[in-house]
């Protein structure tokens, strides 16, 4: 079906489902609003703990209010085509998107957090006005993982702005919903067989877009990407000698940096020799994935669970105060994540991850970094509030 054949039927859905009220909703195409990272309970979980003064969710409140993306006077900067080369040469157009995007959804949720209707409306106005001037996609040898980035941001707001304010008018809904269709998923469909940082943003982006557009196919793609790219990302010693190859790519993707390598062993990222940083982009898309997918009754969590909690064992032994002594060409910085997997597994399921617990609070209150967004606000101590039974397959 082509995009455009897509985009009518996912639209039609959508407006065929206009909530009545703001309470956890469920589509015809079957999927749970709002439920792109966060739920309607949860939301009113954190509000309520804000109102309280109970930490870390005041820290973590008080930190996203002052953010520059919070600013009540925040002007979008919108581009007709974003052009995106490597190493930023040429930014045309990307780091205003990325700012934005990340704006959209710091405003979206101060809004529901404090119920000062002027953080919706700056929400509101600045997907509108990517949405009305995005039209020549997103260029370049970076152009598909910035188009990543940014559609993992996007949804986060618009799920958090439709679901719960009344006033974004259905046709900026739709022509929001177009956009990304026509200007963020063609960028993604086809996944990359480079460094997996990439795919697993992509594959999140993909699942935030299927859940806000009500569109299956796409959710499905993203769900595809993820289960091809994750086993691929973090190595445990049961995948034998080496790590093993992402699905559909006929190459092993560089697990070292400049001829530099580190043994394998259990929770090691596929660019945790490359940098900290690139290592835990991958890691947080592809946990911030499997947390809106849970969000919608899927559980690739349970999949993959053994790899992901020794990733998170694995980081947080050299990060105070456990201070492990440094393994051979990797050094582990502390990055606004991981609050998202350790609610996961150990809040919600009862795991013991005693390196991460005790790394937590000393990374709290979480900032924002490409995806990595507002982390302790959203996931801490969440627990399963609000979630939907193990339905899908």
């Amino acid at each position: 079906m082509s995009l455009v054949k897509k985009f009518a039927v996912s639209l039609f859905l959508a407006l065929a489902f206009i909530p009545i009220c703001f309470a956890q909703t469920r589509s015809p195409a079957g999927f749970y609003h709002p439920g792109v990272l966060v739920n309607r309970a949860q939301l009113e979980l954190i509000k309520s703990k804000v109102a309280a003064g109970s930490e870390p969710w005041k820290s973590a409140f008080e930190a996203a209010k002052a953010s520059e993306l919070a600013s009540l006077s925040y002007t979008p900067h919108p581009w007709q085509t974003c052009e995106c080369g490597p190493f930023s040469k040429p930014d045309l157009g990307c780091k205003d998107e990325q700012r934005d995007s990340e704006a959209a959804y710091t405003q979206a949720l101060l809004w529901f957090i404090t119920s000062d209707k002027a953080y919706a409306e700056n929400a509101i106005n600045i997907m509108n006005a990517w949405s009305s001037t995005l039209t020549g996609g997103h260029k370049n040898s970076n152009g598909p993982v910035q188009a990543a980035w940014c559609a993992e941001q996007w949804p986060r707001a618009a799920e958090i702005i439709r679901y719960t304010y009344d006033r974004w008018s259905v046709s900026d809904v739709a022509q929001f919903q177009k956009m990304l269709t026509t200007q963020y998923v063609p960028s993604l469909i086809n996944g990359s067989c480079e460094n997996g940082n990439k795919e697993l943003s992509m594959s999140e982006a993909l699942i935030n877009i299927g859940v806000f557009n009500d569109d299956r196919d796409t959710f499905d793609r993203g769900v595809k990407m993820w289960r091809g790219r994750t086993p691929a990302y973090i190595y445990l010693s049961s995948d034998g000698p080496t790590p093993l190859k992402a699905a559909n790519c006929d190459s092993m993707p560089i697990w070292g940096n400049k001829g530099q390598t580190t043994p394998f062993v259990d929770g090691l990222l596929q660019e945790s020799v490359r940098d900290s940083q690139h290592a835990n982009m991958g890691f947080s898309a592809m946990v911030n994935a499997a947390e809106t997918a849970r969000q919608q009754g899927l559980d690739l969590y349970a999949e993959q669970a053994k790899r992901i909690c020794a990733a998170l064992e694995f980081q947080a032994q050299f990060l105070p105060p456990n201070d492990a002594p440094a393994v051979k060409n990797v050094v582990v910085h502390a990055h606004p994540t991981w609050e998202i997997a350790y609610n996961h597994y150990h809040n919600r399921l009862g795991l013991d991850l005693p390196k991460m617990a005790a790394a937590l609070p000393k990374i709290r209150p979480t900032g924002v970094n490409h995806q990595m967004a507002w982390e302790t606000l959203t996931h801490a101590e969440a627990g399963a509030v609000g979630l939907p039974p193990i339905t899908t397959p």
